[in-house]
């Protein structure tokens, strides 16, 4: 999946916001704090409430330009990459790209099923999320 979006906020501040999530997601996680400096190449453990565990890496974070991340599962792995340019200085492009690769024929087919069907709604979501960490910038 890939969704290209302008977004109303400077390269720096959204870039800002995708690296304060990951460092509050592993405080959580793991139980301590790290540096935005100590992401590359981090890995560790992500448990849900449903019991759901992935391995959770960081493969890279360059200020103001890219966030990405792969999340390996039992069944699937996803590769998750944020790369962001400066549009001007009050406007940034973002682009969201998600390779998800199943390890058996059966995740595979309802992936396919999913992205067919939940694909237009997914990608809605996400620009919406997108924009209101945007609009963060004006509050």
């Amino acid at each position: 999946m890939k969704i290209n979006v302008t977004l109303n906020a400077p390269v720096e501040f959204l870039y800002q916001q995708l690296i304060e999530s990951a460092l509050e997601d592993i405080r959580k996680q793991v139980g301590k704090k790290i540096s935005w400096r100590d992401l590359p190449n981090y890995t560790y453990e992500k448990k849900w409430v449903s019991g759901r565990i992935a391995k959770m890496h960081i493969d890279s974070a360059i200020p103001s330009q890219a966030y990405g991340y792969t999340m390996t599962t039992a069944d699937q792995e996803f590769i998750v990459e944020y790369r962001l340019k400066k549009k001007d200085d009050t406007h940034t492009i973002l682009e969201y790209t998600e390779d998800n690769h199943a390890k058996d024929a059966k995740v595979k087919a309802n992936q396919n099923i999913g992205a067919f069907t939940l694909g237009w709604l997914r990608k809605h979501r996400f620009k919406k999320m997108a924009r209101k960490m945007a609009e963060q910038y004006y509050k």
